[in-house]
C-alpha cells in the first residue's frame, strides 16, 4: 500500500540501529525483530476488525467472498522497523482505494489501519519499550 506512513517514533532508535549494524551479531538482531513484530502484532486484531464489512448479494459473482481484505492485514518486520499492510496485489488490489479513497470512484477513504494504530499506539510503546529493555539487558549480562 502506497502513501503516507502512521508512526511511533522512538528516541535513540537510530543510535540502536546503528550500533547492531556495528556489533554484527545476529543473535541481537533477530531478537530486536521479534520485538518490532511482538509490538505491531498489538495492532493486527485492531485493524481486521475495522475494514469495511459487506455481506454478499445474490447479485455477486460466485467468486466474491466477504473478508478478503481483512485477511490479507498483515505484520511485516525487520531489525529496523515493523509495519502493518494490508492488501495484496493478486487477492486484495483494491486495499489502497478503499484505505486511501477514490474519489473518482466514490470511495471515500476508510482510514482503519490508521486508526488502529492511534488507538494502540500507547500500548505498542509500552510493549516496545519493555521488550527491548529486557533484550538489551539480557544481552549486556551475558
Amino acid at each position: 500500500m502506497a502513501g503516507s506512513r502512521f508512526s511511533v517514533r522512538v528516541e535513540g532508535l537510530n543510535q540502536l540501529k546503528r550500533t547492531l549494524r556495528q556489533l554484527k551479531d545476529k543473535d541481537l538482531s533477530k531478537a530486536v525483530r521479534e520485538v518490532n513484530k511482538s509490538a505491531a502484532e498489538l495492532v493486527k486484531p485492531d485493524a481486521q476488525r475495522g475494514v469495511p464489512q459487506r455481506t454478499r448479494t445474490p447479485k455477486d459473482a460466485r467468486k466474491y467472498r466477504p473478508g478478503k481484505l481483512a485477511r490479507s492485514v498483515k505484520v511485516v518486520a525487520s531489525a529496523n522497523s515493523a509495519a502493518i499492510k494490508a492488501g495484496t496485489a493478486s487477492r486484495a488490489p483494491y486495499a489502497g482505494a478503499i484505505h486511501f479513497g477514490y474519489p473518482k470512484r466514490g470511495i471515500k477513504p476508510n482510514r482503519f489501519l490508521y486508526r488502529a494504530m492511534a488507538r494502540n499506539s500507547g500500548k505498542v510503546s509500552e510493549t516496545y519499550e519493555r521488550e527491548i529493555t529486557a533484550v538489551l539487558r539480557d544481552k549486556l549480562e551475558n
